[in-house]
């Protein structure tokens, strides 16, 4: 897996999420909280909570896999 020509600082760039990674977490944070007692304690909304730098991988994931790089 070769990341250099993928933006990594997205946030400061101010590049949107793919909206299939807000699927993900947003479903995971649900998934987390009435199936597993939050075990991970994912959150989304604010800077640098833990679901917002999951949905900035799976951004990455999402951009390898549509360039066929994965």
């Amino acid at each position: 897996m070769n990341l250099e020509n993928i933006e990594l600082n997205r946030w400061e760039k101010g590049i949107e999420h793919d909206p299939r990674s807000l699927k993900i977490v947003e479903a995971l944070v649900q998934i987390d909280w009435q199936g597993f007692d939050g075990y991970f304690d994912w959150r989304m909304g604010g800077d640098g909570d833990n679901g917002e730098s999951l949905a900035f991988e799976l951004d990455v994931y999402f951009e390898l896999l549509d360039r066929n790089e994965l």
